[in-house]
């Protein structure tokens, strides 16, 4: 063999030698890392699993919730219903007492004119009455008759 066929024959086995190097390093790595991904995963599952069961052991509590979240809505509701009708309820009996105490008003001003007319009846004559109002003066009251008078035992 010729020192030149051994120098080629070295050259090639070196380099064959650190492709398969060079191949081994990176199948480990692939492998270290598959390793790795494998455990990532396994844990990621154990998390996911322990995730489930909390989700499904509060399942009953959001039902629960919903419920009495639906309740607080009606309630809500029905509050938002009542503040309407005691606001219209509030304000009619503003409007009673304001129409209340006009009556009042009305019957104390009636009664003041009333007494006046009875006042003004009175000082006016029995001849101008009667052109005024013809009803009036037939309605005379009458005087109560002397007790002595009566007693005194005459006939007539």
């Amino acid at each position: 063999m010729s020192v030149e066929f051994s120098n080629a024959y070295q050259d090639i086995l070196l380099d064959n030698l650190m492709s398969i190097i060079k191949q081994n390093f990176v199948f480990q790595t692939q492998i270290k890392l598959s390793e790795s991904t494998g455990i990532q995963k396994a844990e990621l599952e154990k998390q996911y699993n322990q995730l489930l069961e909390k989700f499904n052991s509060i399942q009953p509590l959001i039902t629960e919730y919903n419920v009495i979240k639906d309740k607080n809505f009606a309630n809500t509701t029905a509050i938002q219903e009542k503040d309407r009708i005691q606001t219209a309820y509030n304000d009619e009996l503003k409007k009673h007492g304001e129409t209340k105490k006009k009556l009042v008003e009305k019957d104390a001003e009636i009664e003041k004119l009333q007494l006046y007319i009875v006042k003004l009846e009175e000082n006016i004559p029995a001849s101008k009455m009667k052109k005024i109002s013809p009803e009036k003066v037939n309605v005379v009251v009458p005087e109560e008759p002397d007790k002595n008078l009566l007693n005194d035992g005459s006939s007539f």
